[in-house]
């Protein structure tokens, strides 16, 4: 009989419901895409490792592996963890400093402050030293303690707060305070512990805090948190007062304002603050809009703000006149808010009935929901059925127009952790779809991700260890193997009716470095006991190439394709079969492009 042959582009990501017929005509989907992304290029790509942020000097920032972290967030090249009761910072994972401090010092001289004024007088102070415009003042007075915002400063002895100060009378002779210090004395200043925080929540309001904004933050407990480090290197921390709500597990920026939501006894109620001024709650500008469902998380879609709720989803505008709350359905909530992300200009959410999309449409401020997961049902339907055993984390990888969702289970060894990545791609027709995986291995509770100052991303994550991770970096798991799988579902190469026997498998893989222990199984007729199976393939050695001009002598592989084919000599014969590649080691990561699969044919059943 003569040779025939197949040509297998590998495309289409994890399919879990087609059935077994429907994927004859999809050879290059997967049935099994463990710990593998589908790349935007092309291909299955083994993912890339992660390791401790810091390396083999990393440190945990409160320094107990006893406190668990609540949240990370990417701030001013570095990273702010919460962790136990407190919040910490670094730029290199090696050292922390606790920021949670009373950042004011006692300033030079006494002010005065009138009832429904703005002013400040001063006797012996030095203002124009002190501050400028848009800093804090802490002025101690018979109504108590408040920290005001600067509007401007006109000499040493006279500036202007941006609100009136909280006095009912004229008061002289009072202590104020300078906000700011350096990193050098954070150790010395007082504690302002964040009780019980827990799922800490971040938005970076990029309008005040000088080229690296201020973090402002919730935890569901505690009042809303500031944090700034100003163009001078000084470090700013406050609890923000003047009536703003407390308790507040959501927070985002929008309309140029701060939006709170998730208070325990107000679950409904979404709060605004006063335009341009975030700490400000009370302005003529902010305000609450209940909605009558249950809040679960908060976003920003193009020119609204899109509000989740339990049971429904709203959308929210105009809050620079009057506000306008719109619904977009009272039919699908979302379950938990860690799972909205923005990618491919729409939001991402996880559903009652599995990962959804508000989408926008050609109508002007008009919204529409969309179901991504159809073909990973049975894996979201496991999330969703033992949601409650799990902590849920996003994030999105912006090169790779990638959504990565993980469910971390407590107590769970980290080999047994689990997630779920989606790479938004365009099919050759020019259709936007998602193309879906499994990792295994990745311990991600919490996980954030942004650009630093030069316009690279920084992905870090967090599990019950105590100590952040720099995630998708490296070839290992924090030094364990990464284990590796993707399988094709059967194909019967056109006719399912003619037995054929294979001898030849010519495999496009593209390796990133040195890989010489992936392994090419094959099982024919659907894995049928009664089919005489075989053993596993050696792929063989596989290094990347090295490039004239920026190649390292004595260490770079000279003579290597950049996309290289390995022919694999192979045995069996069927009606149809599947392929599965596989690896478990801490080598390089490499893509799977296609295949070219050598038979020939033989009887007809």
């Amino acid at each position: 009989m003569p040779t025939q042959g197949a040509s297998i582009t590998v495309q289409g990501g994890l399919d879990l419901v087609s059935s077994s017929h429907a994927l004859f005509r999809t050879p290059g989907a997967a049935t099994v895409l463990q710990n593998f992304e589908s790349s935007t290029t092309g291909g299955y790509r083994r993912v890339s490792g992660y390791e401790k942020w810091g390396t083999t000097s990393a440190v945990i920032p409160s320094g107990l592996s006893t406190d668990l972290i609540h949240g990370i967030k990417n701030y001013a090249n570095g990273v702010v963890v919460a962790q136990g009761d407190n919040l910490y910072f670094s730029t290199t994972g090696t050292s922390y400093v606790q920021i949670n401090k009373d950042t004011f010092t006692i300033g030079t001289g006494t002010v005065s402050i009138s009832s429904n004024s703005a002013t400040v007088t001063g006797s012996g102070t030095t203002f124009t030293t002190d501050f400028a415009a848009g800093d804090d003042i802490k002025i101690t007075s018979s109504q108590g303690t408040y920290i005001y915002k600067i509007l401007s400063i006109t000499s040493n002895t006279l500036l202007t707060l941006q609100t009136n100060a909280n006095t009912s009378t004229t008061e002289n002779n009072l202590t104020y305070y300078v906000g700011g210090i350096s990193a050098g004395s954070l150790a010395g200043a007082t504690t302002i512990p964040r009780t019980n925080q827990s799922n800490v929540q971040f938005v970076n309001f990029e309008s005040t805090g000088g080229q690296n904004g201020t973090l402002y933050f919730v935890d569901g407990q505690n009042k809303i948190g500031e944090f700034s480090i100003h163009d001078n290197a000084t470090y700013h921390y406050e609890d923000i007062n003047n009536d703003a709500p407390e308790g507040c597990s959501l927070i985002e920026r929008y309309a140029e304002r701060i939006i709170v939501a998730g208070q325990t006894l107000n679950p409904s109620v979404v709060y605004y603050s006063t335009r341009l001024k975030p700490y400000d709650f009370t302005g003529a500008s902010s305000g609450s809009i209940d909605v009558g469902d249950i809040v679960t998380g908060i976003k920003v879609f193009r020119n609204s703000l899109i509000i989740f709720c339990k049971n429904s989803i709203y959308e929210l505008t105009n809050l620079d006149s009057t506000p306008i709350i719109k619904s977009v359905t009272k039919n699908i909530g979302c379950v938990n808010g860690n799972s909205i992300q923005e990618i491919g200009g729409d939001l991402i959410f996880l559903a009652p009935d599995g990962l959804r999309t508000v989408a926008g449409t050609a109508r002007i401020d008009d919204v529409e929901l969309g179901s991504i997961s159809r073909k990973i049902l049975p894996l979201v339907d496991d999330i969703l059925r033992n949601f409650a055993n799990y902590t849920i984390s996003s994030t999105v990888i912006r090169e790779r127009s990638q959504y990565r969702l993980f469910y971390y289970q407590s107590g769970q060894a980290n080999s047994g952790q689990k997630g779920i990545i989606g790479t938004f791609k365009y099919s050759s027709e020019g259709i936007p779809a998602f193309e879906w995986s499994e990792t295994k291995g990745l311990p991600v509770k919490f996980i954030t991700s942004d650009l630093n100052s030069s316009g690279t991303e920084f992905i870090y994550h967090a599990d019950e260890s105590g100590y952040v991770y720099q995630h998708d970096t490296g070839n290992s798991f924090n030094g364990s193997n990464v284990e590796a799988e993707f399988q094709t579902p059967d194909m019967d190469y056109g006719d399912n009716g003619l037995r054929k026997s294979l001898y030849a498998v010519k495999a496009n893989i593209r390796p990133e470095g040195v890989q010489n222990d992936l392994n090419l199984r094959i099982r024919y007729d659907f894995e049928n006991s009664e089919v005489p199976q075989p053993g596993n393939f050696t792929v063989g050695n596989l290094s990347s190439a090295s490039l004239f001009g920026s190649a390292l002598f004595g260490t770079g592989i000279f003579g290597a394709t950049t996309l290289p084919s390995k022919r694999i000599t192979v045995t069996g014969s069927g009606f149809s079969n599947n392929f599965k590649f596989f690896s478990n080691d801490t080598n390089a990561p490499y893509s799977v492009n296609g295949m070219f699969v050598s038979f020939i044919a033989g009887g007809r059943r």
